[in-house]
């Protein structure tokens, strides 16, 4: 009996469970060819791994997601993650040394003071719901203030940075709303540098103006306008989506797996495997984009040279070959090694942030809320290109 081998990452439907179809691309074609969209997709952990170290080969140049991969790089100034080594290098490293471990011990407080103010007026309420009432409000408001944005921006930024990645159902193009809210952010961000040019704060932002960057050639150079405006771009959009959705899913994932919220409320030192755990089960950005620079063999299958390919890295998390019943969800469960932030040159620079939302937010809401009740088709759905996950999770306590 022939086995039907089809993925539409743009079909709603897949938006809420992908995953009986990426199994059977991981066994059937883990190097799938979708013709429609002009693409190939790899699905098993090893191939997503072993590309995403292949910066050579899979470039990040020409976009970072399917539906905005162009024939040719995109000019400058490119977000740092649309570049690829030797010249991200230097990039990478200067805005590594703005994530210093001085602003996060700084944020741990900043962000379990935000986790007190959103969730203390929902004690004894009864209800609530956990992504539109909590989870999109606080990463937006711990990256802005990271950088520097008056906390009155920071719902408005939100709500921008949201319409920005939505995406029509069976339209894989921004339509005229998502283009004019990209607009507003990045007008917002070049007003914000404007204003550290004339007048640097101590924020990350006025870090990342002030931070040298050393070129391959020993020569050092501060950041244009352009490039601390794609900076900010790159930082704030994908932080917000990326932890909004995380949470969302640690909301739903918890309340269908009650005995395993039990364990981490009994032992909270067990929550930072927790959030690896759920980034593993639900990668809140399950696809990458990337190029191929030349023709690769996969699987005894000829990817040609200047082909669009997926990095399903959400596949990859429920892999068999590398995880032990990986459709079981298991707070306990040991050496992760999960590939939801990427890995090698791209790795997620927002990596230790998310962890440490991540871990802070669960610890708080268990504090307060250690039993609720959540109904799968209560829930709504983000439909973006980049990130998957609830929009909204209703609970009752």
């Amino acid at each position: 009996m022939a086995v039907t081998t089809s993925w539409d990452p743009f079909d709603r439907a897949l938006h809420v469970d992908p995953y009986d179809v990426w199994k059977t691309l991981r066994d059937h074609a883990p190097v799938y060819r979708n013709d429609e969209y002009d693409f190939y997709a790899l699905t098993r952990y090893q191939d997503v791994l072993d590309a995403s170290l292949d910066t050579a080969t899979y470039s990040s140049a020409h976009g970072i997601t399917i539906d905005t991969i162009t024939p040719e790089p995109w000019p400058p100034p490119a977000m740092m993650i649309m570049t690829d080594p030797p010249q991200h290098t230097p990039m990478r490293k200067m805005v590594n040394r703005t994530f210093t471990p001085r602003r996060m011990n700084q944020l741990t407080d900043r962000v379990r003071s935000l986790c007190d103010g959103y969730l203390d007026p929902f004690v004894g309420a009864g209800s609530m719901d956990y992504v539109t009432d909590f989870s999109m409000k606080l990463p937006v408001m711990v990256i802005s203030s990271m950088l520097g944005f008056p906390e009155e921006d920071h719902d408005q930024l939100r709500r921008w940075s949201d319409a920005a990645l939505h995406r029509d159902e069976g339209r894989p193009e921004a339509n005229e709303h998502s283009q004019q809210s990209m607009a507003n952010l990045l007008a917002y961000y070049a007003d914000q540098v404007a204003q550290r040019r004339r007048e640097p704060r101590d924020d990350m932002l006025s870090d990342l103006m002030a931070t040298e960057i050393v070129e391959l050639d020993g020569t050092t150079r501060l950041l244009d306008d352009g490039e601390a405006v794609a900076y900010m771009a790159l930082i704030n959009v994908a932080g917000n989506e990326t932890v909004a959705r995380l949470l969302g899913w640690a909301a739903l994932t918890l309340a269908e797996h009650p005995e395993q919220r039990a364990l981490l409320v009994e032992d909270p030192s067990l929550t930072p495997n927790a959030v690896d755990e759920l980034l593993r089960y639900d990668a809140p950005s399950p696809v990458q984009g990337r190029w191929t620079t030349r023709a690769v063999m996969v699987h005894g299958v000829e990817i040609p040279a200047g082909s669009k390919v997926a990095l399903v890295t959400g596949s990859a998390g429920r892999d068999e070959r590398q995880y032990r019943n990986p459709d079981r969800f298991d707070v306990l469960r040991p050496n992760l090694h999960h590939v939801s932030f990427g890995h090698g040159a791209h790795y997620c620079l927002g990596a230790a942030l998310a962890r440490l939302e991540g871990r802070i937010a669960l610890e708080e809401t268990l504090a307060r809320f250690p039993d609720w009740h959540a109904e799968r088709d209560m829930v709504e759905w983000v439909h973006t290109s980049t990130v998957r996950g609830p929009a909204s999770v209703p609970i009752t306590y």
